[in-house]
């Protein structure tokens, strides 16, 4: 009884050490790689990247006008803002000094006259007395120099009086064109200089632009052709009239003269005036898909370029420099060979050094390429 008691416990025994030992692993499938979206590079020649230049609008014609004499300022009829015509009177001096001069220099003039009328009445007598051997030939002489003397005398005092007549006028302060008076700088009441500024006036001609742009820009703009320009953050067309055929010491740019095309009342001279264009850029590169980017190590862009392994990928880190951003694609250049096979969407989702299966079920592989060597983005 005994024997057969410790039998059947030997083999309870046996039977609960053999259910608490390791379970045999039990065969699990391996996890699939991962599916990513890859498009094919190519190498392009260069890139177009958009450049602007700002500028000011100017006035077509401005001038400060004044006096080409000098003079007590008596009146003056504009004052700023005023709106005026080619010819309106702007202002006057005081001609009483101008006036004086004048009546002198007739007197003078009427004093010549008389003696000239005096001289060659003596010249005739002479001549006729010289015929009949009256008087001598110096006296015949001097009688004919008297006369041509006082002619020019004549002359003389005629002219002093026209450019008094001209100082006068010129007394007259007149709008040399049409425009818009800006600022009054003088009053009634002041002695002026000659040359002296009274007023700051600016055509209602249509007003330029005038915008400093790159050398290399230059070449590419053609006079008479129209631009679209922004003035104010507003768009507007104008056409290039002139360039300046000088490059400015201080920004090393060439200034382009625009003409606003049609009479816009909200454009004045002062304005902020910008001018977009695309230069061509030669550098050899390629173009990505912005979601083909992913940082790199020390704030360096990296792609994940994935490489064959076997009838796998793996996917390697390539350091890449960014030439150009645009809204959906960049420009880069770097450790890239033409035909690369880039992760072109969901680099969130991989690594670097992650297997993974191009064959994405979406469709097949897309090429990144830049529509041709000069398209823009």
């Amino acid at each position: 009884m005994t024997r057969r008691l410790y039998a059947f416990l030997a083999v309870v025994f046996a039977a609960l050490l053999a259910g608490c030992g390791p379970a045999a692993p039990a065969a699990t499938p391996s996890a699939p790689a991962t599916y990513v979206e890859t498009v094919a590079i190519a190498r392009a020649s260069g890139y177009e990247a958009p450049s602007s230049y700002t500028g000011r609008v100017e006035a077509a014609l401005t001038s400060a006008v004044g006096f080409e004499v000098g003079g007590l300022l008596t009146d003056v009829m504009v004052d700023d803002g005023d709106r005026i015509e080619r010819g309106q009177p702007l202002a006057i001096l005081d001609t009483a000094r101008l006036g004086a001069s004048r009546a002198e220099a007739a007197a003078a003039l009427a004093q010549v006259e008389a003696d000239l009328e005096l001289a060659r009445a003596t010249f005739a007598r002479t001549s006729e007395a010289f015929d009949y051997k009256g008087v001598s030939q110096q006296q015949l002489d001097e009688a004919r120099q008297r006369v041509h003397a006082l002619e020019a005398a004549k002359q003389v005092a005629a002219a002093r009086i026209q450019r008094i007549d001209v100082d006068i006028d010129k007394a007259r302060l007149v709008a040399p064109f049409d425009g818009t008076a800006i600022r009054r700088v003088a009053d009634p009441g002041v002695v002026l200089a000659a040359g002296q500024p009274i007023i700051e006036i600016q055509s209602s001609a249509d007003p330029e632009v005038r915008i400093g742009v790159a050398p290399d820009v230059v070449s590419s703009l053609a006079v008479g052709q129209q631009y679209d320009l922004r003035i104010n953050d507003r768009p507007g067309r104008a056409t290039l009239r002139a360039v300046v055929g000088r490059r400015d010491e201080v920004t090393r740019t060439v200034d382009a003269l625009f003409v606003i095309d049609g009479a816009d009342t909200q454009v004045r001279p002062g304005d902020i005036a910008s001018f977009e264009t695309r230069i061509w850029i030669d550098a050899p590169g390629f173009w990505l898909p912005m979601s083909a980017l992913v940082e790199g190590p020390r704030g360096l862009w990296q792609a994940l370029v994935a490489e064959p392994d076997g009838n796998r990928h793996v996917l390697v880190g390539r350091t890449l420099e960014v030439l150009h951003a645009g809204a959906e694609r960049v420009y880069v250049r770097g450790t890239l060979t033409e035909g690369d096979r880039l992760v072109g969407a969901g680099t969130q989702r991989v690594v670097v050094g992650q297997v993974v299966r191009i064959d994405t079920p979406a469709g097949p592989e897309r090429v990144a390429r830049a529509g041709g060597d000069h398209a823009a983005d």
